[in-house]
């Protein structure tokens, strides 16, 4: 067939998926019945699809800039960077990396982000692929206090800009939340909005029995919610214990913490806080004489930092 409908993915956001969803729910293609989950819950399985949905990956975008006339969903995570972070981490390209442990040899991050990996090695003076856990928690955590220069929200950003200055203006572009995937309730009714706006001929009555097995696989989506769960508790200054949380997860409580709290620094050591009161203890015991502006944040008092400042200049 030749192809219908067009997904333009980002890494990890399930393109796959919703290419498998749309094949096998159109009653314009053939049969499916068959799963295309793999050993990591990815949507990787060789399956005979019909070419009725053509899969863009992301190092192919460029490829297809002068489509015309044409259907198109462009998958975007600009509303939820964490779950991008760590899901594309742990599951795009079957990687299947322990982001409780990716610590323990960081020497991927050499192809997967030259630019993280050349950071690191020059804020810390790093000679091993083995680094400590607070290294690596402190290194993202500088990424998520510098927001607007983040990675990842700089490369939502510029897909985002991308699909609006080449897509959209020749085609029908609709833009799926990868938040959307996280319910099976969220995915159908955004099912029903495709099928509407691209006259796909779904048929959903399977979309909930498929979408639990899509769940039951990704281990990201269940704890996607514990840096709320944190964040909220210390907030309301309730003690509960710490749910399980991954380098980057911790990395982003530290960075909101600080944020918050400007000044004072989270602890380098490895051992994460196992409740939210040692947090409240901390932050609010944190000693009068060790408290100062906290030269990690961009600005300070709604004005620019100079010690932020000057790290940039001489980093």
């Amino acid at each position: 067939m030749e192809p219908d409908i067009y997904i333009f993915n980002s890494a990890g956001c399930h393109g796959h998926y919703l290419t498998y969803l749309i094949d096998r729910l159109s009653k314009k293609t053939p049969v499916i019945s068959e799963l295309p989950f793999n050993h990591l819950g990815n949507s990787h399985l060789k399956i005979q699809y019909s070419n009725f949905v053509k899969f863009i990956d992301t190092n192919e975008h460029n490829n297809y800039k002068n489509l015309k006339n044409k259907k198109i969903i462009k998958i975007v995570y600009d509303k939820d960077i964490l779950y991008y972070e760590r899901v594309a981490m742990n599951r795009a390209g079957d990687s299947g990396r322990d982001i409780n442990n990716i610590h323990k040899d960081i020497s991927f991050l050499e192809t997967y982000n030259k630019e993280f990996y050349d950071k690191i090695h020059k804020l810390y003076a790093v000679k091993d692929k083995s680094v400590p856990k607070w290294l690596l928690r402190d290194a993202y955590k500088l990424g998520f206090l510098d927001w607007n220069k983040q990675g990842s929200v700089v490369s939502a950003r510029q897909e985002i800009n991308w699909t609006e200055n080449t897509l959209k203006k020749n085609n029908i572009v609709y833009y799926l939340d990868v938040k959307k995937f996280f319910t099976s309730y969220t995915i159908k009714e955004e099912l029903k909005k495709l099928n509407h706006i691209f006259d796909l001929d779904l048929d959903l009555k399977d979309i909930e029995s498929i979408h639990l097995e899509f769940l039951k696989r990704n281990l990201i989506i269940p704890t996607n919610k514990n840096v709320d769960v944190v964040l909220d508790a210390i907030e309301k200054q309730d003690n509960i214990e710490i749910p399980e949380l991954d380098i980057i997860q911790q990395a982003f409580v530290y960075a909101e913490l600080e944020k918050k709290y400007s000044f004072i620094t989270m602890p380098l050591v490895d051992d994460f806080f196992k409740t939210t009161t040692e947090i409240i203890n901390y932050v609010n015991y944190y000693p009068l004489h060790y408290k100062a502006m906290n030269p990690n944040l961009p600005t300070f008092n709604n004005i620019p930092n100079p010690f932020f400042l000057h790290r940039q200049k001489t980093k």
